[in-house]
C-alpha cells in the first residue's frame, strides 16, 4: 500500500532535516516554508497552542484520547533530528497555495 499524504509530508520534512545536518547548518537561523499545517502544528508552537509533539511525548506517544499517535516512528525520527537544531533559530511558515506565493512569503520572513 502507498504512503498517505501526511506520511509523504512528514518524510519530506524529515529528509530536509537530515540534509541540513549533512550540510552543517544545524545552528543557523532556518525558515521552513511548508504547506502542511499537520507538520507545522506537530513540531512548532503556533497561535493555536503548543506543538502537538510536546504533548505526545509527555503521554508516551499517545494522543489526548489515549490512542497511539499515527506515524509514531516517523514522528520520533523527526523529533530526534529536530533535537540537533537550535530551536531558538527555527521559524515555520505555512504556504497556503501556489508556488508563486512562496517567493513573497520568503521575502516577508527575511525581513523579520
Amino acid at each position: 500500500m502507498g504512503a498517505t499524504n501526511n506520511e509523504m509530508e512528514m518524510t519530506a520534512f524529515l529528509e530536509s532535516l537530515k540534509k541540513l545536518e549533512q550540510l552543517g547548518l544545524t545552528q543557523q537561523p532556518l525558515l521552513f516554508v511548508l504547506n502542511s499545517q499537520y507538520v507545522i502544528k506537530s513540531v512548532s508552537d503556533t497561535k493555536d497552542g503548543p506543538a502537538w509533539m510536546k504533548s505526545w511525548k509527555k503521554r508516551d506517544w499517545k494522543t489526548a484520547n489515549g490512542k497511539p499517535v499515527a506515524n509514531q516512528e516517523l514522528w520520533q525520527d523527526i523529533d530526534r533530528e529536530l533535537a540537533k537544531l537550535d530551536s531558538s533559530k527555527l521559524k515555520f511558515a505555512w504556504l497556503t497555495s501556489t508556488v508563486s506565493d512562496a517567493g513573497s512569503l520568503l521575502i516577508k520572513h527575511m525581513d523579520e
